[in-house]
């Protein structure tokens, strides 16, 4: 027992002696001797400016704690703040520095604010910090081991601007808690943060738990029981929540490097900008990569939008194999569904094709692409049979695509090809048989009467987000029961302007001609159309829903308009327009008809009203006319229509936004028909009678003048009679004295 004793007096004098002796010197020891030498040593070796303005604390009490106080680092070779914090915080082993290790129990940074940076060539701010950026004659390490085992960081943030990714934001609030890191047990982690970015603009708090197991020795790191929650605005989606949880992800470098991952499974929820609700889901079983031979297991996700008619995505994938560079799916499938089949706006749509991927280079194909399934975008269903192939590359200079497609929609042959391209820039070309654009055009939704709906904006943001280059041909185009034939142009949008040039068009008998541009910015619209030989009636009939109209026509019109809805077009409709029909009849209105009743009107001066009557039409040889347009209102003072009854001028206007009118029609007699009232005519050859229309488009009035045109009328009579007889007179008697024959011309004129 003395012996004991004694042995444990001498042990215990030991540890005080040693320990004495290390407080002593610990007590005795400076580190702020050392700070001008590792300002100069980041200097020079980093080409960075460290600044420690406060003292280097060495605290004994325990634990051992080395502290910075308030520090910067520049950027490289500039006097910009790479990082900062209030103080940095070295939890130290004392034991382990008498073994010479430098074993740091906990990092604690105190409000860091870091700024990291890529420029439009994806190099970082930090990437000479790296290891593998540092020449091989850099000076070695310190001899002295070096272990980290928590680390802890409170109240950070992180400036983030990414000019090749086009990302600019920062992550507030970061709160990070490592344990884990020296190889031990599995430790836990966490990290919280508020993401707020303004490109793209997403707010958003995120929240990651798990364990940790960190083995530097072998280059290892495993994270498991993996839950992320996600909540806020993203782009696309608003009031997001997403879980995500695996039961682990493993990483090792090094020689020998290798990824594992089993059992991820994500799901997310939020609102789209329309209003919408969306739910999607994932889940991926397995993923095994060593070196360059990859193994991904069978993939699965599945999303749906609601709405009126909820749209449904499945997408599976077969087991993928092969090397990163070099990767096979023997059939990848995606399902799209929406709505009750044989319904308007009800989708049955099947896309499967094997597929390569490449993603050390960011390659992929579609080789042999089925697109199949049924449509019904309007009154009836369209079957689609495509084949085809289709590739994405995402290379230094940008993404770029292409694709290939062809087969039958609803017994039409097809052609389908195009791509995409820098800058932004969509390219289609459109070759089919035959189209039917009123089977693809959804009925328009019926309107209680009592409710006055506000009319539908056309919206034409899409093209101010990405460039189009869209070539169309068609042999047969049926529209609004429109028949037309060997259809084509082209549409193009710089994401400034929007340009339908050139475009053409058979049908009726003749051809159409268009080139139209619209400035996106101001939605402003120029139109320069022109037909030729084209029977107006049907064209009117189905674009108006009006037969007022008979003949061939030609047609000339430049006009422009600006506004966002259809009945601001035309409220600022403005240009000009000519038009030239021959052979033709305007319908609604016999004005020969209308001036038969001349002798009783005359006498009493009265004007004769008229309405519209169905079968009614007015013939013509020859209608020509150039309008004025301003405003949405059409002016016409040239009207010239020509018949073997009547010659007619006329002048007025044409409220388009108001569909009303008020026009002059001045018909003039300059024949007669037998048979037809040609002896009530025939008082009224070679005199105007003014004949007004006016009202709304729907129900217009017709009068004729007969108080504006008995004047003219009795003096056209007088000069009528005199002529008749003057010839009468001359034509039996020319070599009698013209004194004889003069008496008797008034025989007879009033009697």
């Amino acid at each position: 027992m003395r012996l004991f004793k004694g042995l444990l007096a001498a042990l215990l004098a030991a540890v005080i002696l040693v320990v004495g002796g290390l407080s002593i010197l610990l007590l005795t020891f400076d580190p702020n001797q050392y700070k001008a030498t590792l300002i100069q040593v980041v200097q020079e070796r980093e080409h960075r400016t460290l600044t420690l303005p406060g003292t280097i604390e060495l605290t004994l009490l325990p634990p051992l704690t080395l502290r910075t106080g308030p520090f910067s680092l520049s950027e490289r070779d500039s006097p910009a703040v790479f990082a900062r914090a209030d103080d940095l915080r070295l939890h130290l082993d004392l034991f382990a520095l008498l073994r010479r290790k430098l074993v740091v129990d906990r990092v604690v940074v105190i409000k860091p604010q870091i700024h990291v940076a890529r420029n439009a060539q994806g190099r970082f701010n930090f990437a000479d910090l790296l290891p593998d950026s540092k020449p091989e004659s850099a000076p070695p390490r310190s001899p002295l081991g070096l272990s980290v085992h928590r680390l802890q960081v409170e109240q950070g943030v992180l400036f983030y601007d990414d000019d090749k990714a086009k990302l600019h934001g920062q992550l507030d609030g970061l709160d990070v808690g490592l344990s884990g890191l020296d190889g031990g047990n599995a430790g836990a982690f966490h990290l919280e943060t508020t993401a707020r970015f303004v490109q793209p603009a997403l707010a958003t708090r995120i929240a990651l738990r798990g364990k940790l197991l960190a083995d530097p020795a072998q280059h290892s790191v495993a994270l498991t029981d993996l839950a992320l929650s996600a909540q806020g605005d993203v782009p696309g989606l608003k009031a997001m929540q997403t879980q995500l949880s695996a039961d682990q992800l493993g990483l090792r470098t090094g020689s020998l490097w290798a990824l594992t991952a089993r059992q991820w499974r994500i799901k997310t929820t939020g609102r789209t900008e329309s209003g919408e609700t969306l739910s999607a889901q994932a889940s991926l079983p397995t993923l095994d990569a060593k070196g360059d031979a990859v193994q991904i297991g069978p993939f699965d996700a599945s999303a749906e939008i609601g709405a009126a008619q909820a749209l449904q995505l499945q997408c599976k994938t077969q087991q993928a194999t092969g090397a990163w560079s070099a990767l096979r799916v023997p059939v990848a499938q995606c399902d799209v569904q929406r709505g009750v089949a044989g319904k308007t706006g009800a989708m049955r749509l099947t896309l499967a094709s094997p597929l390569q991927l490449d993603l050390t280079h960011a390659h992929y194909v579609l080789p042999a692409i089925k697109l199949s399934g049924q449509l019904a975008p309007g009154a009836k269903p369209q079957t689609l049979a495509l084949q085809g192939n289709a590739q994405y590359d995402n290379s230094a200079n940008g993404p770029t695509a292409q694709f290939q497609l062809q087969g039958l929609v609803t017994g039409s042959g097809v052609k389908l090809s195009g791509g995409w391209a820098q800058p932004d820039t969509l390219r289609v070309d459109v070759n089919a048989d035959r189209l039917n654009l009123d089977d693809w055009l959804a009925p328009p939704a019926a309107q209680p009467k009592a409710a006055a709906s506000a009319p539908a904006v056309i919206d034409l943001s899409a093209f101010q987000k990405l460039g189009l280059n869209a070539q169309f041909k068609i042999g047969s185009l049926l529209f609004k029961g429109m028949q037309w034939s060997a259809v084509q142009g082209q549409l193009t949008s710089d994401r400034k302007t929007l340009a339908l040039q050139p475009f053409s068009a058979q049908g009726f008998g003749g051809s159409v001609d268009a080139n139209l541009r619209v400035n996106l910015a101001q939605q402003q619209y120029t139109l320069q159309q022109s037909g030729r030989d084209v029977s107006v009636q049907p064209v009117l009939q189905a674009l108006v829903g009006k037969d007022f109209l008979l003949g061939k026509a030609n047609w000339t019109m430049s006009l422009t308009a600006q506004g966002k809805t259809l009945p601001a077009l035309i409220a600022s409709l403005s240009g000009k327009a000519r038009l030239d029909v021959r052979n033709g009849a305007v319908k609604g209105f016999n004005l020969a008809q209308m001036l038969r009743n001349a002798r009783a009107l005359l006498a009493a001066r009265k004007d004769g009203q008229f309405a519209a009557a169905a079968g009614e039409q007015t013939d013509f040889t020859a209608l020509g006319a150039s309008f004025a347009l301003q405003n949405g209102v059409a002016k016409n003072s040239d009207l010239s229509v020509q018949s073997p009854l009547l010659r007619v001028g006329g002048e007025g206007w044409f409220d388009l936004p108001r569909q009303r009118l008020d026009y002059l029609l001045l018909p003039t007699v300059v024949g007669s028909l037998q048979g037809q009232g040609g002896a009530d005519l025939a008082v009224l050859r070679g005199v105007t009678v003014p004949v007004r229309i006016a009202g709304s488009f729907a129900q217009p009035t017709y009068t004729v003048l007969w108080s504006q045109a008995g004047g003219n009328l009795l003096k056209q009579t007088l000069k009528n009679t005199l002529q008749n007889e003057l010839q009468k007179q001359l034509a039996p008697a020319q070599a009698q004295p013209l004194q004889k024959v003069v008496p008797g011309l008034f025989k007879g004129l009033f009697p």
